[in-house]
């Protein structure tokens, strides 16, 4: 059975060999990039932007509005 390696940290990356923080650099890009995706989905889902990256609603969905005080 097959674990996964567990990425760079910056606990453990050697920020002076180039190519270690070349894969560490693609990979902070890469979860990044998996954390846009999963917000616009979130949005997407929420009626608020479509497709396109539009914005489809003006008003903010009740979890995001402040609460009266």
């Amino acid at each position: 059975m097959s674990t996964k390696t567990p990425g760079l940290t910056w606990a453990d990356v050697d920020v002076d060999d180039d190519a270690e923080m070349k894969e560490f650099r693609r990979q902070e890009e890469r979860k990044a990039r998996e954390r846009a995706q999963e917000a616009v989905r979130q949005l997407q889902e929420q009626g608020i932007m479509d497709v396109r990256g539009r914005r489809v609603r003006k008003d903010l969905p009740g979890a995001c509005r402040k609460s009266a005080s």
